[in-house]
């Protein structure tokens, strides 16, 4: 499997962060995983730290744990939950305004 990276994000927020930021736009943009659903107007995919590993076996449990706190704290992605059970801790993420122009502008420099 090949992975895609901005670069401008990777120098902002680490390369990690920016592998995890491209994964997370193509589950919305492409339904490439869970179908994103809409809450609080704005689409959000339901994806566990757990379950990224499974997609990055490179990558450890708390790198992609750090990576998607500096992209939550950079204001680039947004986590909220909106799980049936009380009991399902998973974290729902979407992009923020600034995070949706981050990634449609590293779209336009790789068309």
């Amino acid at each position: 499997m090949v992975h895609f990276f901005d670069s401008d994000i990777a120098k902002k927020y680490g390369v990690n962060a920016a592998v995890l930021a491209c994964f997370l736009w193509d589950c919305i943009e492409q339904k490439s995983t869970e179908s994103p659903q809409l809450h609080e107007g704005k689409a959000w995919v339901r994806c566990s730290v757990q379950m990224m590993t499974g997609f990055f076996p490179f990558l450890s449990y708390d790198e992609i744990h750090y990576a998607l706190k500096r992209l939550v704290k950079g204001r680039v992605l947004t986590k909220g939950r909106f799980n049936e059970s009380r009991f399902d801790r998973t974290n729902w993420y979407a992009f923020t305004e600034f995070g949706q122009f981050l990634m449609t502008e590293s779209e336009g420099r790789t068309q």
